[in-house]
């Protein structure tokens, strides 16, 4: 069990616009953390042994000082054309998680252009992600380039299509066409960059409640993809089953908005489910990570998860409760390679350059590995004493336990303050 400990944050926020053309904002968060070890490693983005609480004792490193800052400037000269630039992050779907990219990761410097016309909004979005590397904390870059189509189909259906990039080197000329498909110049060039397809799918059924769902596309050979249905389907299967680069995720889920006739009674329940060795590729560097972090799911791959949550709020009280449970094929840290680390370079032969661990090119299934049970919950209440909500007294409790067949943790945070909701 964790002892007290105390965070303490400051910050500041500007916000400048003119004349609806152009916005400014820029803010910057110092906190001076007290951090118990599972979490000092999680920020090196390596050891996800660590990341779920496996740790051995209750290490605290009290000296841990971060930074961060978010800025952006919006330019809009046409009410169906903006270009932003900055330094933040992004979200694409509609649920509480995003298999496609999500807010979860760090900032980082970005470029995007958006455009909205009769049915359609697209976006394309120029990014420079840190890469810390496995060995050393030098620093290397990589870029990324997204796509992302949104199209309204009636009034009550729609489908976004997404595609991004992921390359050691400053875009080569192609990839600044930005309506482009990226895997057919990918394929053309011959180059080992990191392609990743989605899609995002939501159906309105009114102002009070809806579907979504997501499909990601890491790699897949569509043969090999049948197989694998074949073998689910019939035990008597005898082929080749599991090919290691099937990567693939889906996520499903559905909201409600005042429920019972309650307003301001909101809740959403979702699944997720993602292959082993998703977002990893055969280069280190290459992987879909940013700043030491999943750019998608917090779990990375090799998971199956369920979450959930119900809140209210009104004038003065909101009160939220959020539950969350995942049964994850984890990795041993340094001996082997199931695929959930999506750090971790991934091929089914030995690449010196990588220093990897070989993986089996067939029989991979779904949560192979050390199958660890990681079960979250979070409940928190809010005073709002200004109708504006600028500020807050609230309390909070968050559990966590983890399991599998080496051990069990258990976390237990409970904390009581004020704040602003001045950044979020």
């Amino acid at each position: 069990m964790e002892r007290c400990q105390l965070n303490e944050t400051l910050g500041f926020l500007v916000d400048f616009s003119l004349m609806n053309k152009l916005n400014i904002n820029y803010s910057l968060t110092e906190r001076f953390l007290t951090h118990s070890k599972y979490i000092y490693n999680y920020h090196d983005g390596f050891n996800f042994d660590e990341v779920w609480g496996f740790f051995t004792e209750n290490q605290f490193y009290p000296y841990l000082l971060s930074f961060e800052q978010t800025f952006n400037i919006n330019y809009t000269p046409a009410e169906f054309f903006c270009i932003e630039a900055g330094n933040g992050k992004q979200f694409y779907g509609d649920g509480y998680r995003s298999l496609l990219q999500s807010d979860y990761s760090g900032n980082h410097p970005y470029i995007k252009i958006e455009s909205e016309f009769l049915n359609f909004k697209y976006s394309c979005t120029w990014s420079r992600f840190g890469n810390p590397t496995y060995y050393n904390s030098y620093n290397i870059p990589k870029y990324n380039v997204t796509h992302y189509l949104d199209c309204r189909i009636g009034k009550h259906v729609n489908l976004g299509l997404f595609e991004s990039v992921m390359s050691r080197k400053f875009m080569s000329f192609e990839f600044f066409n930005p309506v482009v498909f990226f895997r057919p110049i990918d394929y053309s060039l011959g180059s080992d960059n990191n392609v990743l397809m989605g899609a995002n799918f939501k159906v309105s059924f009114s102002q009070k409640n809806c579907i979504y769902a997501q499909f990601v596309l890491d790699d897949v050979i569509v043969g090999q993809l049948m197989n694998d249905i074949k073998h689910r389907i019939s035990s008597s299967y005898t082929g080749l089953y599991g090919w290691f680069a099937n990567k693939w995720g889906i996520h499903g889920g559905m909201k409600f908005f005042d429920m019972f006739k309650v307003k301001g009674l909101d809740c959403f329940v979702e699944g997720n489910i993602v292959r082993p060795y998703t977002y990893s590729h055969s280069v280190r560097e290459l992987t879909y990570t940013c700043n030491g972090k999943p750019l998608a799911h917090p779990l990375g791959a090799n998971f199956v998860e369920g979450v959930g949550g119900i809140s209210y709020f009104n004038d003065f009280i909101e009160c939220n409760l959020k539950v969350a449970y995942a049964i994850v094929g984890a990795d041993s840290s340094q001996y082997s390679h199931f695929g959930q680390n999506v750090f971790y370079p991934t091929m089914d032969a030995y690449m010196p350059s990588q220093s990897n661990i070989p993986v089996s090119s067939y029989y991979n299934v779904l949560l192979q590995g050390i199958r660890t049970n990681v079960a979250t919950v979070k409940f928190d209440i809010a005073y709002y004493p200004l109708k504006n909500k600028a500020l807050s007294v609230f309390a909070e409790i968050a559990m966590r336990y983890n399991s599998n067949e080496l051990r069990k943790d258990k976390y237990l945070g409970v904390c009581i303050g004020v704040r602003s909701r001045i950044i979020r």
